[in-house]
């Protein structure tokens, strides 16, 4: 049995085990549980230290231990019931069956920062060299913007959709620095919302679209911008949340739940972090991979949270921990909100070469 020798901060709670996939009725199990692992239908043994220093976490569980290099963007489908997320090192999009637990590749070839889905169920995938493509599951993936004016070899990062159909869309340059934040049309046109971004990373909107949260990774902070949804633009730039006294990680891909808080997933620091709405942490739910990269709620209810995380090491030698690369689920007792969906015009793609 994997052990994970890390001390974490005082918890007061630890969480329960569930086989995977989880049954349809959560009091109904034959599978023994108990705070050391649960044993699996066949007979084998899942295991992870997966903690929380506040909720009552009722179920977790490792959903795929096949190791992602960099998964992201793990984004709930409620036309087919499915989690969809990225592995943009292994050049893959992958989708989540949890029903059966199955997983599959769906689409690849490319390095997939960060997708949406639109509004008629493709995946609107962001790029390279600031290159967005768009696909159907299983399909070839067409060109829809060859580039942003400017930006040469960067790349896009996270995005996320409005309720009018346009992406936020992070860019960095090749070495990771300082970027920007563009706003992508329904009509396909970019336009620049604010540079001066240390990195962007996840972000989130207020359940009205008045309010952009912006993880700065390397500022190791999130950014507060007001949204205007009529324009697309945002002005009033804040610090939100400041991470730099720390040594907990730098926050990465972020979501918001349906209380109005916001989940900051803390590469670097073994955990996801519920923030409440004037950014005073709540709960922090730890996990045995270091980079903890993305947070995502699925599921017909939007009660499961799923977790991405890394097993690409930055120097050699650098501690990763024990299921780095896996993707993690648990039910922290309060749901997510539906992800808006884009609707970016992509008529004229052409195969990318």
């Amino acid at each position: 049995m994997p052990t994970w020798t890390r001390t974490p901060s005082p918890v007061s709670s630890w969480r329960r085990w569930a086989t995977w996939p989880w049954p349809s009725s959560r009091a109904s199990t034959d599978h023994a549980v108990n705070d050391e692992g649960a044993i699996q239908p066949d007979g084998s043994f899942s295991y992870a230290s997966i903690r929380s220093n506040a909720m009552a976490i009722e179920e977790a569980a490792i959903v795929a231990r096949n190791p992602d290099i960099v998964g992201e963007n793990p984004l709930w489908n409620p036309d087919d019931q499915r989690l969809y997320w990225t592995d943009n090192r292994s050049l893959r999009v992958h989708c989540l069956d949890p029903a059966t637990g199955a997983v599959e590749t769906v689409v690849e070839g490319h390095p997939f920062y960060a997708f949406t889905l639109q509004t008629d169920g493709s995946l609107l995938l962001f790029m390279d060299r600031t290159r967005v493509g768009a696909a159907q599951t299983g399909g070839p993936v067409g060109l829809v913007i060859d580039g942003l004016p400017g930006e040469g070899e960067a790349r896009f990062n996270d995005v996320v959709a409005d309720r009018s159909g346009r992406v936020v869309a992070g860019v960095i340059p090749p070495e990771g620095g300082t970027g920007s934040l563009y706003s992508v049309g329904t009509d396909g046109s970019a336009a620049l919302l604010a540079g001066g971004i240390e990195m962007p990373n996840g972000m989130a909107f207020s359940s009205d679209d008045r309010l952009l949260y912006v993880a700065e990774t390397r500022g190791r902070r999130i950014a507060l911008f007001d949204y205007d949804l009529d324009s697309g633009t945002v002005s009033n730039r804040r610090v939100f949340i400041d991470l730099s006294g720390g040594e907990g990680g730098s926050p990465d891909g972020i979501t918001l739940d349906a209380d109005g808080c916001l989940w900051v997933a803390l590469s670097g620091g073994w955990s996801v972090v519920r923030y409440d709405p004037s950014g005073v942490e709540m709960t922090r739910v730890e996990f045995p991979a270091r980079k903890i990269t993305s947070i995502g709620f699925g599921d017909g209810d939007l009660s499961t949270a799923y977790v991405t995380s890394s097993s690409r090491q930055s120097v050699p030698g650098e501690e990763i921990g024990p299921e780095g690369g896996a993707l993690f689920a648990f039910r922290p007792g309060v749901a997510g909100v539906p992800e808006h969906r884009s609707s970016v015009s992509v008529e004229g793609g052409l195969p990318i070469r």
